[in-house]
C-alpha cells in the first residue's frame, strides 16, 4: 500500500503543478512590463524625396527613429492592468536637420491582450485621437489564422495585417504578416504647404496649400509566442496634389525597414522569453497527462496488492483448516499443560502422539 500512496501523491503533485502553470504561471510571464522602453531604427539608403529644408528633390538615406517608452507612474496611478506608453517617431535625412516627419503619440494597452484601451486621454500630435487596434506589438501566442488590426497614425485607424508565411530571422522563428494602405489622405497631416513651382509654376510662384496623400505597403515580423516585433518594413509613397489644378507629384518614395542592429537586439530580448512562454504552454499538458497516468496507476496498483493479500489471508484459513479436517487429528486426546514447559509444545506432542497411534 505504501507504494500506491507514493505513486498517487506524485500523481496529485504533477497535476496540481500542471494547473498552476497553466491558470497561474502563464500569466505571470505573458504580460508587458511596466518598465519597458524600447527604440528602433529604420534606414532606406535610397529614398527620393522632396526636401523641405533645401526644397530640392534628394536621392538619399532617410532614416526614421522610433521610441516607445512606458510611462510608469501614469499605469500604476491608473492600475486596471493599463499600461500607458509614449511613442514618437521622426525621419531625417543627412543633407538637413530638418525632420521630413514628426509623430508623438501618447495612448494605453492592456497588459496581457496588447489591445489600445482609449482610457487614458489618447492623443497624436497633442490632438485627442481615439487608438484601435494594435500598436506596440502583437497579442501573445500569436494566431496565424487570424488577421490583425494594426494602428496606422498617417491614417489614425487600423489597418489589417494578414499572416503571409514563417521565416527565420537570425535563428529565430517568426511569423511574416502583410498588410496594404491604398492612396488616401493623411488624416493626421491632409493639408501641407508647398511650393507653387513643384506644381509647374514659376520659380518665384506662390505657395501651394496642397492635398497630402499617402499609401503603403507594409510587412511586420512578430515572434509568435511573445507577438513582439523583430522587424518592420514599410514600401510608402506619398504625394502632394494642387487643389485648384489637381496635378499631383510624388514626393515621397521609400523602402524603410529595421536596421541590422534594430533586429540584432530584439531578437537577443525577445529569443529567451519566447522560449519560456512555449515551454509554460507545453508543460501543462505534459505534467496533467503524467499526473493522470500516476494517479490511475495508483489506484490499480493499490487494488492489485490489497487483493493478493486477500488471498494470501485466504490460503493461510485454508491449510490451517485442512489440519483439523483430513481425520488425522484425534480431538479427544487430553492437553496436559504440564507435559512441557510450554503448553504450545504440550500440545504439538499430543498432536503427533495422535497421528502415530492412528
Amino acid at each position: 500500500m505504501r507504494k500506491s500512496a507514493i505513486v498517487i501523491g506524485f500523481g496529485a503533485f504533477f497535476l496540481t503543478m500542471a494547473l498552476l502553470l497553466k491558470f497561474y504561471a502563464y500569466d505571470k510571464l505573458a504580460v508587458i512590463p511596466m518598465d519597458q522602453n524600447t527604440g528602433q531604427v529604420a534606414v532606406d539608403k535610397n529614398a527620393y524625396l522632396f526636401d523641405a529644408g533645401t526644397l530640392k528633390f534628394q536621392r538619399t538615406t532617410l532614416t526614421t527613429q522610433i521610441t516607445a517608452v512606458v510611462d510608469k507612474k501614469a499605469s500604476e496611478d491608473y492600475g486596471k492592468n493599463a499600461v500607458i506608453f509614449n511613442k514618437n517617431q521622426f525621419s531625417t535625412i543627412p543633407q538637413t536637420k530638418t525632420p521630413q516627419q514628426a509623430v508623438t503619440e501618447h495612448f494605453a494597452v492592456d497588459r496581457h491582450t496588447a489591445k489600445t484601451l482609449n482610457c487614458c486621454n489618447d492623443s497624436q500630435n497633442g490632438k485627442p485621437v481615439n487608438h484601435e487596434g494594435y500598436t506596440v506589438k502583437f497579442p501573445f501566442s500569436v494566431d496565424k489564422n487570424s488577421t490583425y488590426p494594426y494602428w496606422d497614425a498617417s491614417i489614425q485607424k487600423p489597418m489589417d495585417m494578414k499572416y503571409a508565411g514563417t521565416d527565420k530571422i537570425k535563428g529565430l522563428t517568426v511569423y511574416r504578416f502583410e498588410g496594404s494602405v491604398p492612396r488616401q489622405t493623411l488624416v493626421s497631416t491632409p493639408k501641407k504647404e508647398a511650393p507653387g513651382f513643384l506644381f509647374g509654376g514659376a520659380q518665384d510662384s506662390p505657395g501651394v496649400n496642397a492635398d497630402w496623400t499617402y499609401a503603403v505597403d507594409r510587412t511586420i515580423w512578430v515572434e509568435p509566442q511573445t507577438g513582439a516585433f523583430i522587424k518592420v518594413g514599410e514600401a510608402q509613397k506619398q504625394w502632394l496634389t494642387d487643389p485648384k489644378s489637381n496635378k499631383s507629384v510624388q514626393v515621397l518614395t521609400t523602402n524603410s525597414i529595421f536596421d541590422d542592429a534594430t533586429v540584432q537586439k530584439n531578437v537577443d530580448d525577445y529569443k529567451t522569453k519566447a522560449m519560456q512562454l512555449k515551454a509554460l504552454k507545453l508543460a501543462p499538458w505534459i505534467l496533467g497527462i503524467l499526473g493522470i497516468l500516476l494517479l490511475i496507476g495508483g489506484v490499480i496498483l493499490a487494488a492489485l496488492v490489497g487483493r493478493n493479500r486477500a488471498q494470501g489471508r485466504h490460503g493461510a484459513d485454508d491449510d490451517y483448516a485442512g489440519e483439523y479436517d483430513d481425520g488425522e487429528y484425534d480431538d479427544t486426546v487430553a492437553y496436559d499443560p504440564d507435559e512441557t514447559q510450554g503448553g504450545d509444545t504440550g500440545l504439538r506432542s499430543s498432536r503427533r502422539a495422535a497421528r502415530d497411534d492412528g
